[in-house]
């Protein structure tokens, strides 16, 4: 493995390919040469696990016998990486990780030119549980008793978690509207990663925090944060909590699906000869275990049927940060 650093805000990670053979190589010949992958968002984060993930699943597991790189390309909800890959039209070996409800979120609230459907789907392919917590020594020991406290007073309650406008800020104003107050007092803290928002939950700076089990897995195993309730079908192994659903606030999150992008620009050909690729990388027993270290769950949607996801959550999107006063 190589490592070479491209600029200040972008990292890149080759990963040398091997001879093909846990998967076959794709039809067509592709992929022939390296392969491009963009994680618009910091190392170690969400985007980077999946981008590394899957280069990791095509050397590892032999599924094709070619490099290829991960650059790191944060900011702004994920639309600065957004803007450079758009400008890659018709090339199949660019391609990017990206979540629907993190990025849509980032283009409404940013005002980006570059729209997702001006991009080539892919494929959807996992989602993952999130979690509401407080710090271990929070007086809140159940989710009920921490939106009793939003409801009597909004702005006393100082939530936590990922971008302005993305999946954690909408979830926690779907539990705002549970519970008839506005969206737009609700007290929301928006940071730049997973380790901000930890730093203001551990240190009191804030009282409520939410993301995904994967990133919060460390510090809940440690006994440093309290897990109230878990947005997933089924209660996640290892996390003594409530799902939304049992509590009865399915409604109030918003599930976002895990994916790959390819520029503007492709033939019907290259778009199959990514698919097919991507189907081979989800079939091994590499992405396998991605799977599971990260309580990701598979959520197969290839191609059109992905965009179709992104399309009926651009406008549910919308309509929530209109509530929270933001894209405007």
């Amino acid at each position: 493995m190589k490592i070479k650093l491209l600029a200040a805000a972008a990292v890149a990670v080759t990963l040398s390919g091997c001879a093909v053979g846990e998967a076959a190589e794709s039809g067509g010949g592709y992929p022939s040469k390296p392969l491009s992958i963009m994680a618009p968002g910091s190392p170690g984060g969400g985007w980077d696990t999946r981008a590394r993930g899957i280069a990791s699943s095509l050397s590892e597991c032999k599924v094709a016998d070619v490099d290829t790189t991960v650059t790191n390309v944060p900011g702004a909800g994920g639309t600065i990486g957004l803007a450079q890959f758009a400008k890659k039209k018709g090339d199949p070996y660019q391609l990017m990780v990206m979540d629907s409800v993190t990025m849509l979120g980032g283009i409404v609230n940013n005002k980006s030119p570059v729209d997702l459907a001006t991009l080539t789907p892919v494929a959807g392919l996992s989602r993952g549980p999130t979690a509401i917590v407080v710090a271990a020594k929070s007086p809140y020991k159940d989710l009920k008793s921490l939106l009793d406290a939003m409801e009597a007073k909004p702005h006393s309650v100082k939530w936590t978690g990922g971008s302005l406008g993305g999946p954690g800020q909408m979830t926690v104003a779907g539990l705002a509207k549970e519970r008839d107050v506005a969206a737009k007092d609700v007290n929301f803290v928006p940071t730049a990663g997973g380790g901000e928002s930890l730093n203001l939950l551990l240190s009191g700076a804030a009282t409520a925090g939410i993301d995904t089990v994967a990133e919060l897995r460390a510090q809940i195993s440690a006994g440093e944060l309290r897990v109230l309730s878990v947005d997933s079908e089924q209660r996640v192994a290892g996390i003594d909590a409530p799902t939304m659903k049992e509590l009865g606030l399915a409604n109030a999150a918003i599930s976002t699906l895990a994916g790959v992008l390819a520029p503007a620009g492709l033939t019907k050909e290259q778009q199959q000869d990514v698919i097919g690729l991507l189907d081979k990388v989800r079939q091994t027993s590499c992405w396998k275990k991605v799977l599971e270290r990260n309580n990701w769950v598979e959520d197969w949607r290839p191609g059109d049927q992905f965009g179709q996801v992104l399309a009926q959550q651009r406008t549910q999107v919308t309509t929530i940060l209109g509530e929270l006063g933001l894209g405007k």
